[in-house]
């Protein structure tokens, strides 16, 4: 039949075919074995790395937890078993401000007379005025003629007055920089609570007539700042008009002062500041203070939050030697080792991460690295500005709020009355913001 294979043509195309397939087979097998290496490699690299990390974690571990708490085990919640329940304190006697009796002479159901008391229950109730009566005081002066002095005269005691009393004054205080309210929220409350009607302009005149009582304090602040051995310093946007402006704020263990500037130039630091020479500042690594006079110890926080943004492997290796840091920052300066953390952390610099990143954590690490370890010289010197940073959240939210100041003769009052206010209460901490601001506001419009 005309077409048809012959039977060895047949065997020969499947011969082929056969040998077609093995060659195939032989090729994918070869990939497989050659994918299956490098498989092998990299799980080799991934259990290394998991021994490693897992040796990291343990050791982290023991500076973060207590020993003894080591099982994961939390404490129960609540109260311990037998332990006495919270009742709010009893009032002290001279503090009872209304006293009421209810006592019998007769039975309220039969009508006859009752015998003596067999008991006493005393209860007690707190609560506060909501709405009391302002206080308005009246102040009658009298001119006479001295025929002697050939001049018309008046008491000498004579007290200072203003047409607003102080308590107003320091309400106004707390209510703008402790409550953060803007000037009609003020206004308002004072007429909700108080009952006593002002206006938006003379609230703004009470805080230019504190800008100038506090004119000495805030002076003192300025030297104290000067002077301190220990400054931590930041910076943010503020609002001026309208326009970008800066709010600088610079601590002490004493003090707390904020300034106000158009400009975010190292010429503010440095009129701040001073020549002083022995004296460590404490920043988060802007370089308008790397020339300034004095040491400098830059924020381990901002280096382990941009480490934690590039490189995780990195980040955690950087937690590990700043948890060590703080451990030798507990011992006295002539036990501390610097050589050995300095080490530590020039490995780290050379040490190989995978991430596409990590060369922005480690250019940081080497620029800042002569800024890092400088609170080992030092006692009292913390590795972070957190204390800065705490200092100027305050003025932040006071800036969401209201938006800023709107005049340069606001902006100085803001700044001069948030620096006295907040020195006053880093120095008083466990007294409350009218037991310190009143006596002051007394005493300087006393001239005193």
């Amino acid at each position: 039949m005309r077409g048809q294979l012959s039977k060895e043509d047949r065997l020969q195309i499947s011969v082929t075919r056969l040998k077609n397939n093995t060659l195939r087979f032989r090729s994918t097998i070869k990939n497989l074995r050659e994918i299956i290496k490098q498989k092998d490699k990299k799980i080799s690299e991934l259990e290394a790395k998991l021994v490693d990390k897992e040796a990291q974690r343990k050791e982290l571990l023991s500076y973060l937890y207590k020993p003894g708490k080591k099982d994961g085990k939390s404490l129960p919640r609540g109260k311990k078993p037998g332990s006495q329940a919270f009742h709010r304190p009893i009032p002290k006697e001279e503090d009872v401000t209304w006293r009421c009796g209810y006592t019998l002479n007769k039975c309220p159901m039969c009508f006859n007379r009752v015998g003596d008391a067999v008991d006493t229950v005393i209860k007690y109730e707190e609560d506060i005025d909501l709405k009391p009566r302002p206080i308005v005081k009246k102040h009658t002066i009298t001119r006479h003629w001295c025929s002697h002095c050939e001049t018309y005269v008046k008491s000498k005691q004579i007290p200072e007055t203003s047409r607003i009393g102080i308590n107003v004054t320091g309400y106004i205080l707390y209510a703008r920089y402790r409550l953060r309210l803007p000037i009609e929220k003020i206004r308002e409350s004072l007429r909700d609570l108080y009952n006593f009607k002002i206006s938006e302009g003379e609230i703004v005149q009470k805080l230019k007539e504190t800008q100038a009582m506090f004119g000495k304090d805030y002076d003192a602040i300025v030297l104290l700042i000067q002077e301190a051995e220990r400054v931590y310093a930041d910076e943010t946007g503020w609002k001026m008009d309208g326009k970008n402006w800066w709010l600088w704020v610079f601590v002490t263990d004493r003090g707390v002062q904020y300034v106000i500037e158009d400009t975010r130039g190292k010429g503010v630091p440095e009129r701040i500041l001073g020549n002083k020479e022995d004296r460590v500042i404490i920043s988060d690594g802007y370089t308008a203070y790397k020339n300034l006079p004095g040491d400098k110890q830059q924020c381990w926080v901002h280096l382990l939050r941009k480490a934690k943004m590039h490189s995780t492997m990195l980040y955690e290796d950087l937690v590990i030697l700043y948890k060590k840091l703080l451990i030798e920052l507990e011992k006295p300066i002539l036990k501390r080792d610097r050589g050995k953390l300095e080490q530590s952390f020039d490995l780290l610099s050379m040490k190989e991460y995978k991430d596409p990143e990590v060369h922005l954590v480690k250019n940081r690490m080497q620029r800042h690295k002569p800024f890092l370890f400088t609170c080992l010289d030092h006692d009292g010197v913390l590795p972070e500005n957190n204390t800065a940073e705490r200092a100027i959240r305050l003025q932040v939210v006071m800036r969401k709020i209201f938006g800023g100041t709107r005049s340069l003769a606001g902006t100085k009052a803001h700044e001069v009355n948030s620096s006295v206010i907040e020195t006053l209460r880093r120095q008083n901490p466990d007294a409350s913001f009218f037991e310190l601001i009143l006596p002051l506001l007394e005493k300087r419009r006393s001239g005193l």
